[in-house]
């Protein structure tokens, strides 16, 4: 049998989770940082396989970060 102290602390946790993935969605939770690494997160996989067709998709993502979370990312130089 499972213990009180348990059920409670997992009470507690999943509680929790619902109420930061509430606080997500709702958008009291600040999305910058998340998009900021997805986006170096592809620059690196970029640098090592310059595709042309990740670079356009780079350098729009790019721009909707420095418009939306006034970010200052250099667009890249697809030529």
């Amino acid at each position: 049998m499972v213990s009180k102290f348990l059920k409670y602390s997992l009470v507690i946790v999943l509680s929790g989770v619902v109420v930061i993935i509430a606080l997500y969605n709702f958008g009291f939770v600040d999305k910058c940082p998340i998009k900021q690494i997805n986006i170096e997160d592809d620059l690196k996989t970029y640098d090592q396989t310059k595709d042309p067709d990740l670079c356009t998709q780079l350098n729009d993502k790019i721009s909707q970060f420095d418009n939306t979370c006034k970010g200052n990312m250099e667009i890249l130089d697809c030529g």
